[in-house]
């Protein structure tokens, strides 16, 4: 009996090992011949298989292609998302749930890196999608404030986050703050900044794309314990500036001054 019992958890166990496996990273090569719905799987794959491995660079080639794919890589993304269901099918089978954790976090970085979403119809399906899984989650119960598991908590927290981010301000609108204020002794209040922000959806969603950005500590900004916050700013902010004095001619009242500018800097 206890031989039969083992031989079935062997069996059980055995689709997951083969399953690792058979993944193997694929070259870079590889990866630029893949359709953007190849692209998204392979990323999905990588997520799964080796998201907790911070040794292990592939991840970045992936992103690299998936960032150039943009709005193409959606469709698949979609379809991923719209598969997860943890009413339906118990956390931990399949890996439904990493799987989307996967499209969740894509889902951020085209946001952030490409394209801002929600200014195109093929964005705002896959925001659609997000939060309908979204509803899915708070109907199996997650989301309480006395959970502190994973699938419950971080899963579910993590997703509405992404999910906000795309509808309002995100990463990029913060850079292009901290851009205008260190440069231009420009101040955007959160209130300006989203109507900035929702200037340049409609006139190029594609505007996180037009710069890279500097990442160090502003000595302008000290945090409770003493030290300098990290920030990022656009490395070639010119065009931002231009998108700004257009926005200004659109609206009444002059921007605040900021009294501190270029000091204090130290770049890394």
């Amino acid at each position: 009996m206890k031989l039969l019992a083992l031989l079935l958890a062997l069996t059980s166990f055995a689709p997951c090992v083969t399953h690792a496996q058979r993944y193997r990273h694929k070259s870079e090569a590889e990866i630029a011949r893949m359709t953007p719905a190849q692209r998204m799987d392979e990323w999905v794959n990588e997520q799964v298989h080796h998201r907790f491995d911070l040794d292990d660079d592939h991840v970045d080639i992936i992103t690299k292609y998936i960032l150039r794919d943009g709005l193409a890589a959606l469709p698949r993304m979609i379809e991923i998302m719209d598969g997860y269901d943890p009413t339906r099918l118990p956390e931990g089978r399949g890996r439904e749930g990493e799987r989307f954790d996967a499209c969740w976090l894509t889902l951020g970085y085209i946001d952030r890196g490409a394209v801002r979403l929600r200014g195109s119809e093929e964005g705002r399906r896959a925001m659609a999608a997000l939060e309908r899984a979204i509803g899915r989650m708070r109907a199996a119960g997650y989301g309480q404030p006395d959970q502190h598991e994973w699938e419950q908590h971080g899963r579910f927290e993590g997703a509405v986050a992404h999910l906000e981010e795309a509808r309002g301000i995100g990463s990029s609108d913060e850079a292009i703050k901290d851009t205008f204020r260190l440069e231009y002794r420009i101040i955007l209040s959160r209130a300006e900044l989203l109507e900035f922000s929702n200037f340049l959806v409609a006139r190029d969603p594609t505007y996180p794309g037009w710069s890279e950005t500097n990442y160090f500590r502003d000595y302008t900004q000290i945090n409770e314990a003493g030290n300098p916050l990290w920030v990022r700013t656009m490395r070639n902010p010119g065009r931002f500036r231009e998108a700004y004095t257009e926005f200004r001619e659109t609206v009444s009242e002059p921007p605040a001054p900021h009294p501190r500018a270029n000091r204090n800097l130290k770049t890394v």
